[in-house]
Parts: structure tokens; sequence; C-alpha cells
């Protein structure tokens, strides 16, 4: 049997391919072992950045490996998600930096308002994420009552109404806000100790009335505990020893300040 000259240069060919397809699979091989066991790729630096409430020593310990490992079998993905387990890590990245250092960066979270749950006074961030006080940047916040320990599904509502009765009224001119199941707002002022109810909406318009009266209420009803604005055209104020209901001292039809 006769084997022309095209067979066999296509022979050739093949398995010329084979023989570097073999070669390729060997030398990725051998590197592959090279790069997880040489001593020139085992971890021999750590860069933690982004830290202003977290230890350093907190998120190596959560990182969970030590100095040594070799840089290609650390699970960068594992390591994420231990780090962010913290407390105040919003999100954590991981990358390895050849060929001996891991660098994570961490985003942490930023408080922006208090709650106080249970007689006790916590920070909360954007995410509704409740977290131990924060002394330097949670200071002046207004202090929110009516959110519920680890019921996060029912407390974002309350914190998108918090930011919205902030963003009308100013920070600085609230102690605290008071947000019931309803919606409905109730804030004391940072300079009186009267309960000013706002309602469910409006709350801007609400609080200006509230300071156009606010003179001739203290004036008038020194005993004042509680001014309700969400009735059209009516303020009420209930008095001090006052049971339910109170006293409309301002209305459409019968003005008394």
């Amino acid at each position: 049997m006769k084997i022309n000259g095209k067979k066999i240069i296509v022979i050739a060919q093949i398995t010329i391919a084979l023989s570097g397809l073999l070669l390729c699979c060997w030398t990725a091989y051998e590197g592959g072992i090279y790069l997880q066991t040489s001593p020139r790729f085992d971890v021999q630096k750590f860069a933690v950045s982004g830290l202003k409430h977290v230890e350093e020593n907190q998120v190596l310990s959560k990182a969970g490996f030590e100095l040594g490992t070799n840089v290609f079998r650390v699970n960068l993905d594992e390591i994420r998600e231990r780090v962010e387990e913290l407390q105040w890590v919003r999100y954590a990245f991981v990358q390895r930096v050849l060929p001996d250092e891991i660098i994570i960066k961490v985003v942490e979270r930023e408080p922006i308002g208090l709650a106080r749950i249970h007689g006790e006074v916590y920070a909360f961030d954007v995410d509704g994420k409740i977290l131990d006080p924060d002394p330097v940047s949670s200071s002046s916040f207004a202090i929110l009552d009516g959110l519920r320990a680890g019921d996060e599904t029912r407390n974002l509502p309350k914190l998108q109404t918090y930011r919205r009765v902030i963003e009308d009224l100013g920070q600085t001119s609230l102690s605290e806000i008071h947000i019931s199941d309803s919606g409905d707002v109730m804030v004391v002022s940072a300079s009186d100790p009267l309960m000013i109810v706002l309602g469910a909406n409006d709350f801007r318009n609400r609080w200006i009335k509230y300071l156009q009266l606010k003179p001739q209420i203290q004036e008038q009803y020194p005993e004042a505990v509680r001014v309700d604005l969400r009735f059209r055209n009516q303020v009420i104020v209930r008095m001090r020893d006052e049971e339910a209901g109170g006293k409309i001292v301002w209305g459409e039809k019968k003005n008394t300040l």
C-alpha cells in the first residue's frame, strides 16, 4: 500500500501538533506545581486599608490564614465572606499581589442615625444594619424610636421616613424622632421637650406651622406636653396630667392663639 506525499505531510503535521499540545500540557502542569510549591510564592505580607471602626487584627483574625500560606492556595472569596461578617464591614475586596502579598480593602458602614431599642442606644446605617454606638460620628444624630431588633424588613420603611424627616426639618433641630408601625411621626425639638405630632406626611409645612405658633403655645400653655398638627387647619394641645384627647387651641373657625 502506497502513501502519497500529501498524506505523509498531514500525518507529520498532526504528530507535531499533538507533540506540541502534550508539551504545553506538561509545561502547564509543571508550572502549576512550581507556583503552588515554590517558597517564592508563600504569603509574606498583608495590607489592610479602609479601616476606621474596625481594628486590623480583627480583619486578619477573620481572614483566617497565616503567613507562609501559598498565595495561589488562598481562597479570596472565602476571605471576603468572612471579613464581611464583621459588624462594621459593608464590603470587602481581597486580591493577591504576586509574588507574596494579600491585600484586603474594606468599605465600612457609615452611621446615619441613632436608634433606641429596649432602652439601649445603637447606631444604624443606610441598609438598616444595627451597629454599636459610634461616639465620634453619631453624637449629633436625632434618636429614632420605633425600630425592632433583628427585623430589618419592618425597620427599612421607618429608616426611609427618618431620612425624609431629617431632610425636611434639619438634623440639628431635633433630639428625638418617634415613628409608629403605621408610619405616624412624632418629633422632639432640640430646644424644648414638647412632643410634636406631624403625622405621616407634609412634615416640613407642619413643622413650620409649629414654629410659628411655638411662642404663643409656650406662653399661654406652659403645661403643654404634646402638640398635634395632623389635622387640617387645627392644632391640638395636650396638657400635662390631661386625659386622652386635648384642647383645640387654634382652628379655622376659632382662633385662640
